[in-house]
């Protein structure tokens, strides 16, 4: 499935609010997951969801606590 793996866009947003920032998780070749954010540095993680998660650690401290980041496609 990794193989047919295509980017997923993810964004960076308050609760009920604006976008912030926008970013990426992709496969990265060694059966394992990137993500990155704009002026963060990258995530990698086992599973797609695991990414996710690192990243929106990172974002809570670069943005504050009430943001959430959220696969757009």
């Amino acid at each position: 499935m990794r193989n047919g793996f295509k980017d997923r866009e993810v964004s960076v947003h308050p609760v009920g609010g604006m976008q912030l920032s926008e970013g990426f998780i992709r496969a990265n070749g060694t059966k394992r997951f990137v993500g990155n954010l704009p002026g963060l540095s990258p995530s990698i993680g086992d599973t797609v969801e695991d990414v996710l998660e690192r990243l929106e650690r990172k974002a809570k401290v670069y943005y504050g606590d009430d943001v959430v980041v959220e696969i757009t496609t």
